[in-house]
């Protein structure tokens, strides 16, 4: 190695320790608790093109995991059905009802990421497999708004907004005249 380059090579090795110091989440991943107090995962049921009904599930836990180079990681979230509300007595016990959601038969919904692209530091598409009413099918989230931030006690927070659009007649869920349309219009907003 010529005499000159070994300065430069030394410098560099300052400068890279340096950074490693300031940044030691550099080459990890990062990951960040969901549940029902900071995540809010509502739906809404359309009929003949108009809102037909909205509701909301209260109990659900899962985890974003995030490379801060936004190259990848992963989002497992699980919610309880029998958490589902719609602000209606009589509608949150029908979405229950083995005409519906089924909640003694399937008390579990579970989404599974598969990949994540990142389009810029806050935006993303999360491809993955929902599981619901006991038939698991492709769901593609769209994710944007996402500002995620470490704790100096290890603990970290994310918001994001997310929304996907699902046909309930993939998961042989009731729909038609009566039940409303085919089309779920899914909303998950993270604080």
């Amino acid at each position: 190695m010529p005499p000159a380059t070994r300065p430069l090579i030394r410098h560099a090795a300052v400068w890279l320790a340096l950074l490693a110091l300031m940044f030691p989440w550099a080459g990890t991943v990062s990951a960040y608790r969901l549940d029902g107090g900071n995540t809010r995962l509502s739906f809404v049921v359309d009929r003949f093109g108009l809102r037909w009904m909205s509701a909301q599930f209260r109990e659900l836990t899962g985890e974003f995991a995030l490379d801060p180079g936004g190259q990848g990681g992963h989002l497992d979230v699980a919610v309880k059905t029998a958490s589902v509300d719609c602000a209606d007595a009589y509608w949150s016990e029908r979405l229950r009802s083995p005409e519906w959601l089924d909640t003694a038969r399937f008390p579990e919904m579970l989404y599974r990421s598969t990949r994540i692209d990142f389009q810029g530091e806050t935006r993303a598409k999360v491809y993955g497999d929902l599981t619901l009413h006991g038939v698991t099918h492709p769901v593609t989230l769209t994710v944007t708004d996402i500002h995620c931030e470490q704790s100096p006690d290890g603990a970290g927070q994310c918001s994001f907004a997310a929304r996907a659009q699902l046909r309930r007649s993939d998961f042989r869920l009731p729909h038609g005249f009566w039940q409303g349309g085919d089309t779920v219009e899914i909303f998950v907003r993270g604080s």
